[in-house]
């Protein structure tokens, strides 16, 4: 293998300097691509062959120890740029085709187990999360034992000894993977959207000022929430036929409420929802992921982000919330936010809430449909901005209000601080004017001073300081 690697290397040695590639380099990935080729067949012959590499002194053992990680994790690519490799003769089964092969199958279940069988044989490759659902639906001899191994014997017993389990998940990841497809190409044209509404300022701007295109938000936000319901009110519509057609309304049936409370759960509290059924997973997850893109990052949209996007959402159904959660942590899922789009995201929540008119009060304010934002103060923990009216010219009146973006816990709070409060009151009236109304109501029963503390809190609530 060395000599083979080190003639490669000769024979395009310009080629290889140019791109810094070495020999060992090569060497490693020969390793890599036989360990692949193996682990399709047998799991524990590949890693005897990158122990006899170690000990023939090929590879160093951190080099097998991280490719054997890989194995597990079945993600044999540790180069970002590197192709999967696919042996000869099998066929890789992308993860939209593999949906539309089941979406257009009488018994999608049966086709499923058919592909999984394909896999098991070593004549298909599995993109996720089908992949991750045949381990857990049809596993290997080696798979089966770690799925039985240690505190996972409990859990997967269950799957093991009834057919139920296995066709509630199958049907609750079908139904999730309907819906995240076509939501997801939604939040990236919202996201493509948002870096055109929120732009860095240019001359005669500052370096840390940005502005905002308030109207090109507000009609993204439309057009992201109208999605969101749409594809909410199909996940639950499917999971609740797969649960009435399949006789498996206590694995799949829907709760609202539960699902909600489960997507705005801190960490702390995950661990109580440990027996919601996969209906309500997959439609917490949906809640979740999206509350995630937009800028709230919970505990289960840490979560969710993982393994809909990188782990196979079969996991995220299979686990309970707080383990999902822990081990989407320890592969340090979290995904760093744009300024931008925090910035993006603080506007639609605090002036494009629904039923508000926020938004209307705004741009009355600004005399048109731009916000200037200046980068006043920045940790590693939050961003204050202040805001700016433009005027004609390109210049900029100072509005008395700022926004500060903080992380708080396991999320992000936006809120405005005002110089003037009576500006609060403008552009906060129909909040205010409630919590005064309800304060009316007990103000006989509490002092003067607990009424204005509650009118406070009350605009606190909203993202008011």
């Amino acid at each position: 293998m060395q000599k083979a690697a080190k003639a490669l290397y000769e024979a395009a040695r310009d080629v290889f300097e140019q791109v810094k590639v070495t020999v060992q380099r090569l060497v490693e990935l020969f390793v890599e691509a036989v360990a692949r080729v193996l682990a399709l067949v047998d799991e524990h012959k590949a890693h005897l062959f990158l122990m006899a590499a170690v000990a023939a002194g090929v590879v160093a053992l951190s080099v097998a120890l991280n490719l054997w990680g890989l194995v597990e994790m079945e993600k044999l690519a540790y180069a970002a740029s590197l192709t999967p490799f696919i042996p000869a003769g099998v066929k890789e089964y992308p993860r939209e085709e593999v949906f539309n092969i089941l979406e257009n199958d009488p018994d999608p279940y049966k086709k499923f187990k058919e592909i999984a069988s394909d896999a098991n044989a070593g004549r298909v490759k599995l993109a996720e999360p089908w992949e991750s659902l045949r381990v857990l639906i049809m596993p290997k001899k080696s798979e089966e034992e770690k799925l039985m191994s240690g505190r996972g014997a409990g859990l997967y017993s269950k799957y093991r000894e009834d057919e139920n389990y296995r066709r509630a998940l199958f049907y609750a990841t079908l139904a999730l993977e309907e819906v995240f497809g076509v939501y997801r190409t939604t939040l990236r044209k919202y996201a493509e959207g948002l870096r055109e509404a929120v732009q860095m300022g240019e001359e005669p701007f500052k370096r840390d000022m940005y502005v905002a295109y308030l109207e090109k938000i507000k009609q993204l936000t439309e057009e992201e929430s109208k999605a969101f319901e749409n594809a909410l009110s199909t996940l639950s519509e499917r999971l609740n036929e797969y649960a009435v057609r399949h006789g498996l309304r206590n694995l799949l049936g829907v709760n609202e409420d539960v699902a909600r409370r489960l997507a705005e759960a801190k960490q702390p509290e995950l661990s109580e929802f440990s027996d919601v059924n996969f209906g309500v997973k997959a439609l917490a997850a949906l809640i979740a992921y999206r509350e995630y893109a937009l800028g709230r990052r919970g505990a289960f949209g840490t979560a969710t982000r993982y393994w809909l996007e990188e782990g196979g959402s079969a996991w995220l159904l299979y686990h309970t919330p707080r383990i999902a959660y822990d081990k989407a942590a320890k592969a340090k899922a979290e995904r760093p936010a744009a300024v931008e789009e925090m910035v993006a995201e603080a506007l639609r929540r605090l002036f494009l809430k629904p039923g508000a008119d926020r938004y209307g009060h705004l741009v009355e304010l600004l005399g048109s449909g731009k916000l200037a934002l200046e980068l006043e103060n920045k940790t590693e923990s939050s961003y204050v901005f202040r805001l700016y009216r433009l005027e004609g010219g390109g210049g900029l009146k100072e509005l008395g209000v700022k926004l500060r973006i903080a992380k708080a816990g396991e999320g992000i709070a936006y809120a405005l601080e005002f110089d003037d409060m009576g500006r609060r009151r403008e552009l906060f009236r129909q909040e205010l004017e409630a919590a005064e109304k309800a304060a009316e109501v007990v103000g006989g029963r509490l002092p003067v001073e607990d009424l204005r503390l509650g009118v406070r809190r009350y605009g606190e609530a909203a993202g008011v300081i």
